[in-house]
C-alpha cells in the first residue's frame, strides 16, 4: 500500500518523472477508490504489522529501563536508608535525595529513546515507533528538567517559606511546570528538527500551550481561574495553534507534501482546545445544568465549525467535537420528550447516522460548502478546491 506522498517523493528521487507520476496517479485513481489518493488526511501510521509488533516492544523496553533506571538511581542515593527520618536535617536530606533521583533517572531513557529514534525515525522512517520514542523522549526530558529545577530550591527555605507564607505549594509547582514544559517544547522542536517527524508538532504545541496556561494561572492565581477566563484563554490558544496549521497548508494547496502531514497534527492539537474553549464560554460555570438553549447554541457552533472543517478539508476538526455535539444533542432529545434509552437510541442514531453521511459524501458536501469561498488568492490556499 502506499499513496500520493510515496509518488511525490519518488518524483523529488528522481525514479519517475512528474507526468509518470500523473499518469500513475489517474491510473490508480480510477483502477480505485478515487477518495484514497486524493485525501489530505491519508495517515500512513502502519506499513505493516511489524509496525504495531515493534511499537509493543519499544514501550515495554522503555518502561523497563525507566524502571531499572529508578532503581538504580534509589539504591545509589540511599533512599532506603532514609525512609524514617527524625529530624529536619534528615527530611531535607531525603528531599534532595528524591530530587536528585527525579533528575537523574529519567536520562537513561532519553538517551536509549533517542538512539533507537536515530535508527527506525531517522534511517527507516517507520511512523508508529518514531511517535512512541518521541513520546519518551519528550516526557523523558520533561521530568528531567522538573527535578533539576527543584535544585535550585533549598529544603530549608521552602520549608520556612511555606510556614511564614513567604513562599508557598503553588510558586514552586509553577516552577516545575515552566521547566517541564520548557523542557518539553526543546525536545519536541529538537526532534522535528532532526528527523522533521509530523507528530512532534503534536508534541510542540501542546508543549507550548502548557507554558502558556501555567503562567496564565500564576498572574490570575490558582483561586482567579474562572471557566469564563479559562475557556477565553483555551480558546486562544486552539485559535493560536490552528493559524500555524492553516500556515503548514498554505504551503500545499494539494495536500500532496510533508506539509500537509504536518499541519494534520497541529489540527489535532487545535481542534480539543477551541471546543473546550467554546464549550466553557457558551455553559459560562461548570455546575449550571445543561439547558436546550445552551445544547442549541452549541450545536449551531459545532455545525459551523464543521463548516469550516469541510472548507478546509479536515475531519479531524469534526471528530474532537463528536463528544461536545453529542452530549448537546443529547440534551435537546432529552428535553423533547424522550428519554432513558430511548432518548440514547435516537441521539447514536442521529450522530451516527451524519457521520457516515458525511463520511461517505465527503467531498460532494466539499464542493457544495466550496461554492461560497473564493477559490484564488490566499483563499484559495486554505481552502483547496476540491477535484471533479
Amino acid at each position: 500500500m502506499f499513496d500520493r506522498t510515496d509518488i511525490r517523493a519518488a518524483v523529488e528521487a528522481g525514479a519517475i518523472s512528474d507526468e509518470g507520476a500523473k499518469r500513475f496517479e489517474a491510473f490508480l485513481k480510477a483502477r480505485n477508490d478515487p477518495e484514497r489518493m486524493l485525501d489530505p488526511e491519508n495517515l500512513r501510521f502502519l506499513s505493516n504489522f511489524n509496525d504495531v509488533f515493534l511499537t509493543i516492544g519499544i514501550v515495554v523496553l522503555m518502561g523497563g529501563l525507566g524502571f531499572l533506571s529508578a532503581i538504580t538511581m534509589i539504591d545509589l542515593m540511599g533512599l532506603p536508608r532514609m525512609a524514617d527520618p527524625q529530624s529536619i536535617g534528615e527530611a531535607s536530606a531525603l528531599a534532595g535525595a528524591i530530587k536528585m533521583v527525579v533528575t537523574l533517572a529519567p536520562l537513561p531513557l532519553l538517551v536509549g529513546a533517542w538512539l533507537l529514534a536515530e535508527y527506525f525515525c531517522g534511517k527507516r522512517r517507520l511512523l508508529l515507533p518514531s511517535m512512541a520514542l518521541s513520546f519518551f523522549i519528550v516526557w523523558a526530558a520533561s521530568v528531567s528538567a522538573a527535578g533539576l529545577s527543584s535544585l535550585f530550591i533549598s529544603d530549608q527555605a521552602m520549608i520556612a517559606g511555606v510556614e511564614s507564607g513567604e513562599v508557598g505549594l503553588g510558586q514552586v509547582l509553577f516552577g516545575l511546570g515552566y521547566a517541564g514544559f520548557a523542557a518539553a517544547s526543546l525536545a519536541a522542536a529538537a526532534i522535528f528538527w532532526r528527523f522533521r517527524l509530523p507528530f512532534s508538532l503534536f508534541l510542540l504545541a501542546g508543549s507550548i500551550a502548557g507554558l502558556f496556561y501555567t503562567a496564565v494561572v500564576q498572574a490570575a492565581g490558582i483561586g482567579g481561574i474562572t471557566l469564563m477566563l479559562g475557556g477565553a484563554v483555551t480558546l486562544a490558544v486552539g485559535v493560536a495553534t490552528l493559524g500555524a496549521a492553516i500556515g503548514f497548508d498554505m504551503k500545499d494547496p494539494t495536500r500532496s507534501t510533508r506539509n500537509s502531514d504536518h499541519a494534520f497534527w497541529l489540527h489535532m492539537a487545535a481542534a480539543p482546545q477551541i471546543i473546550f474553549g467554546v464549550r466553557a464560554l457558551v455553559l459560562g460555570s461548570g455546575f449550571d445544568e445543561a439547558s436546550s438553549a445552551y445544547a442549541t447554541v452549541m450545536l449551531i457552533v459545532l455545525v459551523l465549525f464543521g463548516l469550516i472543517s469541510l472548507a478546509i478539508n479536515r475531519r479531524a476538526l469534526i471528530v474532537s467535537g463528536l463528544v461536545t455535539f453529542t452530549a448537546a444533542l443529547w440534551v435537546l432529545v432529552n428535553n423533547s420528550g424522550w428519554s432513558g434509552l430511548n432518548s440514547l437510541m435516537l441521539t447514536a442514531l442521529i450522530v451516527g447516522g451524519s457521520i457516515v453521511l458525511l463520511g461517505g459524501g465527503w467531498r460532494t458536501v466539499r464542493r457544495t460548502v466550496l461554492k461560497v469561498v473564493p477559490q484564488e488568492g490566499t483563499l484559495g490556499r486554505i481552502f483547496p478546491p476540491e477535484p471533479a
